[in-house]
């Protein structure tokens, strides 16, 4: 039975070999391994891809495919400028082209969203065959987190009123933060909403005709405005503040990933109905409701041919911005984008200028605590937020001062930085304040949850003295209360505990 039992492995063994002779004669790479499951439903999605490092005249093309595994692994279709490029190297492991034609392209996975894949690629442009390191970063928290503030636009950049009619505004929507919308005002209670990325919509009030003689480029929403497919999840909340949830027949959020009380409670009446992600809508249920205006996130960018096939049924498509707003109030004035297109415009300033006298009332504190905001990820290492982002200037207008300013802004486009435990280690050890990102990860319930993540945790110096908060998993829900939460940040730094809504502290 032994001698059966060793008989069985060599042949096994033989066979194994042979499988893997195979393919590298057929030119077939390597099964992806599956070293993490992903939080993005199975199939397959356009997802941005950046791609750092060698001379830089090289890239990869962006959005890419994504295919996401039953198990929750992950495969993207790398597409290089080049046809040079025979080979990829991804933790030793070889993968060779699928096809050369129009670029290299290859199949690899992708072990974790939001963070740093060290590649190594084999160019033979050269003389002779160059290895060449490089880091792809796939990103797909845009629409919760936001891009790089570097990435926004000045109103100068894409205001523009002329309707092609000869009409002329009478007068715009004051702003005070928000740096990417406008809103100006022409006779007949018409309204112009230009955005960031060159959009411009014309209200036009119940009953009144649509002008003749409109420039091509502008999207006409009748009022009253209704029936709305709401996929930007941060959004939700401006509609509730503004008593018009009402107005949103259709969420492509699900109902147990909303964290605002009226919408879960919308959608269990029946109310809202579950209309399908960003990347995959439930076009029947979209015209069953008759959605009139889908507004998505940035994410929807990724995905052209949903736009496309949306505008073809008829239902505009109105792209999100506040989150390329880089002050946090600028993010709650968004408020008023909506107040505009719901005839609200009075709540809207009040509910605006309640925030901002939230915010006033901590104006200028300075606590002298230092704070590191951050959370855990799959492989051991910290994700940071950039230096400049929203949420670091919220700690810094409640008077805390952020432990990663010395990181700078970068040129990435992402919103947050890995970093390795070594070097986040050396950089955090020392902060007073420690507010773990329980929105990402909501596994961090105590300081012994914490120190479970990484051993180096029960070394620094908030964990000793028990300063260790948590954000609860609706703050990035909530940009309705910018001001309350700046009021938590500086209630937590400022050593008062009592009535958080936005943050636990953990023992």
């Amino acid at each position: 039975m032994k001698g059966s039992g060793v008989k069985t492995g060599r042949v096994f063994l033989v066979l194994a070999l042979a499988v893997c002779l195979l393919m590298a004669l057929v030119g077939c790479s390597p099964a992806p391994p599956t070293t993490q499951t992903s939080a993005l439903e199975p199939g397959v999605h356009s997802i941005e891809v950046h791609l750092e490092g060698g001379t830089g005249k090289a890239s990869v093309k962006s959005p890419c495919e994504l295919t996401v595994a039953e198990d929750g692994s992950m495969t993207a279709t790398i597409v290089w400028s080049s046809s040079h490029y025979d080979q990829m190297v991804i933790d030793g492991v070889q993968y060779l082209p699928i096809t050369t034609e129009g670029g290299s392209t290859f199949q690899i996975p992708v072990a974790a969203l939001d963070e740093d894949l060290p590649v190594k690629a084999e160019t033979t442009a050269m003389s002779e065959p160059h290895m060449i390191d490089y880091t792809l970063r796939f990103g797909v928290g845009f629409d919760e987190e936001g891009p790089a503030p570097d990435s926004a636009a000045s109103i100068t950049d894409f205001h523009n009123p002329d309707l092609g009619n000869g009409w002329t505004p009478t007068g715009s929507l004051e702003l005070q933060y928000a740096t990417q919308y406008t809103v100006d005002y022409f006779d007949g209670g018409y309204k112009l909403a230009c955005l960031s990325d060159g959009a411009r919509y014309l209200v036009v009030p119940e009953g009144a005709d649509v002008p003749e003689g409109l420039a091509s480029d502008i999207v006409v929403l009748q009022q009253p405005l209704g029936d709305i497919y709401l996929v930007a999840s941060d959004t939700m909340c401006l509609f509730d503040a503004l008593d018009a949830i009402d107005t949103i027949t259709v969420s492509g959020i699900a109902k147990d990933n909303w964290y605002i009380p009226a919408a879960v409670k919308a959608m269990e009446d029946g109310r809202i109905a579950y209309g399908g992600k960003y990347s995959t809508p439930d076009y029947d249920t979209l015209l069953v409701k008759k959605v009139r205006l889908a507004i998505e996130s940035t994410m929807i960018n990724h995905t052209p041919d949903v736009r496309e096939k949306l505008i073809e049924l008829g239902i505009p498509v109105l792209t999100e911005r506040s989150s390329y707003e880089s002050e946090p109030l600028g993010r709650t004035e968004w408020v008023k984008f909506y107040g505009a297109l719901l005839n609200k415009e009075e709540q809207a300033k009040s509910l605006f200028e309640a925030q901002v006298a939230a915010a006033g009332k901590v104006e200028g504190a300075k606590t002298g605590k230092t704070v590191a905001f951050f959370y855990i990820n799959s492989n051991g290492a910290a994700v940071v937020r950039k230096p400049g982002d929203y949420v670091t200037k919220m700690i810094e207008l409640a008077g805390g001062e952020y432990i990663f300013n010395s990181l700078g802004e970068g040129s990435s486009a992402m919103s947050t930085v890995t970093l390795e435990m070594e070097r986040f280690y050396a950089q955090a050890k020392d902060a007073d304040i420690i507010v773990y990102n329980g929105t990402i990860d909501a596994g961090v319930n105590s300081i012994d949850d914490l120190v479970r993540k990484n051993e180096l945790l029960a070394n620094f110096k908030a964990v000793q003295d028990g300063n260790v908060w948590v954000t609860e998993q609706n703050m990035y829900q909530q940009m309705m209360n910018t001001g309350n939460i700046i009021g938590d940040f500086y209630k937590v730094f400022s050593g008062d505990e009592d009535a958080l809504t936005y943050l636990h502290k953990v023992a």
